[in-house]
């Protein structure tokens, strides 16, 4: 009496760190608390809670000490009633609600899961068309840039050409020496004018060659990743059900052992 008189000023923390799991139950039966929960921690938030509710209540008229023995018989007896009866059927009803609350908790990580994997997939595709479309888009601009140098090039090449040529039609009738010069100048300008179109078509291609290669180990890395990601799903699904089927084959079969046989 005098232990269970002390627990009414006991805070949580001295509740859950004093007291065993049996002593913490048998508190809790002689508060009248039918559902026992299934940690120390649930059993003593019961009692805090059983605590409160007897604080809250009028107080009894007091009776004389011939009067006492009338009333405080029948609370042992309901007391040997709860225990008995009451008790096994709430620590059942609490088992089997615990083991229904971990497989509930197991299919909502799993399914957590494949909707985060199916979001991420699917933004992994939207930024893959994205980049592909990108990547489109740059190469036929260069394309683009490219042709359009090299046909400036040529509109530049043409118009000095025929300045040229008009120059040197005028130095023919002085000097045959500057036709042969003006006809290497052609060539040396013509090859300059063919080698820059070359570079800038072979600069595109190159860089074309790159952003696809680029695209492609992005790809192989973020499906990696994926496989991975499934793969640890997958692991921690099953050690779930492993530990559900260990609780249920062996934890609880020892606590019923333990509560029925001591």
């Amino acid at each position: 009496m005098e232990d269970y008189d002390a627990t009414r000023t006991e805070t949580y923390d001295e509740l859950v760190t004093k007291h065993t799991r049996r002593e913490l139950e048998e508190l809790a039966l002689k508060l009248g608390v039918e559902n026992l929960g299934t940690t120390k921690s649930q059993l003593a938030d019961a009692i805090l809670d059983a605590n409160k509710k007897q604080r809250d209540m009028p107080k009894s008229i007091p009776v004389s000490p011939k009067e006492a023995p009338m009333v405080e018989k029948p609370k042992s007896v309901a007391k040997s009633v709860v225990r008995g009866g009451k008790g096994v059927m709430a620590k059942s009803a609490a088992i089997d609600s615990k083991a229904a609350e971990v497989q509930k908790a197991g299919r909502d990580i799993r399914e957590d899961g494949i909707r985060r994997m199916n979001k991420g997939v699917k933004e992994f595709h939207s930024a893959c068309d994205w980049m592909a479309r990108e990547m489109q888009t740059d190469g036929r601009k260069m394309m683009e840039d490219g042709r359009h140098r090299f046909e400036l090039g040529q509109s530049e090449f043409k118009r000095s050409l025929d300045a040229q040529v008009k120059e040197n039609h005028d130095a023919v009738a002085r000097m045959h020496t500057g036709a042969r010069e003006m006809q290497a100048s052609q060539e040396k300008m013509s090859k300059a004018f063919q080698k820059a179109g070359k570079d800038i078509r072979d600069s595109g291609c190159r860089n074309l060659r790159n952003g696809l290669n680029q695209f492609q180990s992005d790809l192989a890395t973020q499906i990696n990743e994926n496989r991975q990601a499934v793969s640890r799903m997958n692991s921690a699904a099953v050690s779930l059900q492993n530990e559900i089927h260990r609780y249920q084959e062996q934890d609880l079969k020892n606590y019923v052992r333990d509560f029925y046989y001591g």
